[in-house]
């Protein structure tokens, strides 16, 4: 070999080595946390689909392997986030902005994964209106104070009886899961009222003696709001950069395949959830209530503000560049 042939490949191997150990010290699994409910469809289609998979291996990761790991709330998943076990999370918004504010930034949301209109429904026959909640009733809703339902309330009860009492009715709130809080209600037990979602609402909704005291569009006083986010870890989105960038890429591809092909993503949640409803019911239940599986962040600077106002969060943010990470700035939003 020539020296002018060996500096030239001794300089090529030189350019090529930065690229090639970047991509092995990559992660070989992403660790995504899959919550219970037809809002977090995105994620039972990116794992039916193997999307991430897809993405990985079009950007250079042939071996890149997607775990979705079905976690209890958002305590165990914020946890598990803070601890660096999970790479993504899913959960409501004010949980996500809750991380945003504990962690320093650290954590923050990649996009919005819904917006939907979240309804307050009771048994009880003489309750109408918010102000008509006495201490003796009893509100499910999947996690006290933290849960997007959870901040309904509180705005309501500010709107209702003044900024004071935002608080008014928390010591009413009982944390539990939408299928529970719905069979909880409908038995006539001490729960008589439930801050629902799809599917659920819809299907508490067709038993004639409930009905419909408020709901989260009517409380923010907007024509849609977010309840959910998908968030993720800054240290991982640095480390791995082609990683997230294929996580995010399946999670766009994912949420087109909802709007594209809704009895399909149906067929995908009921196998995936164990749901045994009708896919005519939930194709029903996906199409009412303002449901709208979007990207882009709605309402939530509205709900940040709140937080911020009644001590929530510790840091109020400025802007939604402090709460998500750069990609989903070019959806807009609130």
């Amino acid at each position: 070999m020539t020296p002018t042939r060996r500096a030239l490949l001794s300089g090529a191997l030189a350019l090529a080595a930065p690229v090639v150990r970047r991509v092995q010290a990559e992660t070989s699994e992403v660790l995504i946390a899959q919550q219970f409910g037809l809002l977090y469809l995105q994620q039972d289609v990116m794992e039916r689909l193997d999307l991430i998979e897809k993405h990985a291996a079009r950007l250079g990761l042939p071996n890149l392997k997607a775990r979705f790991v079905r976690l209890g709330g958002t305590g165990p998943v914020t946890d598990a986030l803070l601890a660096g076990k999970l790479h993504f999370g899913s959960g409501g918004a004010p949980g996500a902005m809750l991380l945003w504010d504990r962690s320093r930034g650290a954590i923050k949301s990649c996009f919005a994964m819904n917006a939907t209109d979240q309804k307050l429904l009771t048994v009880r026959p003489d309750l109408r209106r918010i102000e008509d909640l006495k201490p003796t009733d009893r509100i499910a809703l999947p996690a006290v104070k933290t849960a997007p339902q959870a901040i309904w309330l509180q705005m309501a009860a500010a709107a209702a009886f003044g900024p004071a009492e935002w608080n008014r009715f928390d010591s009413l709130a009982v944390g539990r899961a939408h299928p529970d809080s719905m069979a909880a209600m409908l038995a006539r037990t001490e729960i008589n009222c439930h801050w629902s979602t799809s599917p659920f609402q819809e299907r508490a909704l067709a038993d004639p003696a409930l009905r419909e005291v408020t709901s989260s569009f009517r409380v923010m006083g907007l024509p849609s709001v977010t309840p959910n986010t998908i968030y993720g870890n800054a240290a991982f989105r640095e480390a791995n950069p082609i990683a997230w960038k294929a996580c995010l890429a399946a999670f766009q591809e994912a949420t087109d395949f909802i709007n594209k092909e809704p009895a399909q993503a149906v067929e995908i949640y009921l196998k995936n959830s164990g749901d045994k409803d009708s896919a005519q019911n939930v194709l029903s239940a996906m199409r009412s209530s303002g449901n709208d599986f979007t990207l882009q962040p709605r309402g939530l600077m509205k709900v940040a503000s709140f937080m911020a106002e009644t001590g929530v969060l510790k840091r109020r943010p400025a802007t939604l560049g402090d709460l998500f990470f750069p990609e989903a700035l070019d959806l807009g939003g609130s």
